[in-house]
């Protein structure tokens, strides 16, 4: 008889119901990475605990000259100033490109 397995993770009070998905990312396989292991530094940091990126990030566009991030919803009343800490970093990172950081739909 076939039985299916199907993974348990446990709850956390502090990653909203329903992560699971790791974020959408786009561009330069190496450079995405670099910048997400300072962005993950940052909101680690503005929250004030360890937190997946699949709980705070839906998407994370690079290319030569554009730089999108978009944060998920549930990040409520924290967003703002997640995205402004988000925003700070990218630009100390990103000299020469455009930033855009906002809330996913």
């Amino acid at each position: 008889m076939h039985r299916r397995t199907i993974p348990i993770q446990t709850a956390r009070p502090d990653v909203p119901a329903g992560v699971v998905a790791g974020p959408r990312l786009d561009g330069d396989p190496e450079r995405v990475q670099r910048l997400l292991r300072e962005l993950q530094r940052t909101v680690d940091l503005e929250l004030g605990q360890r937190v997946p990126a699949g709980a705070w990030l839906r998407e994370l566009h690079l290319d030569d000259d554009e730089c999108v991030v978009a944060l998920s919803p549930a990040l409520r009343q924290r967003g703002q100033d997640v995205a402004q800490a988000a925003f700070s970093t990218l630009r100390r990172l990103l000299r020469d490109t455009d930033i855009y950081v906002g809330a996913a739909a």
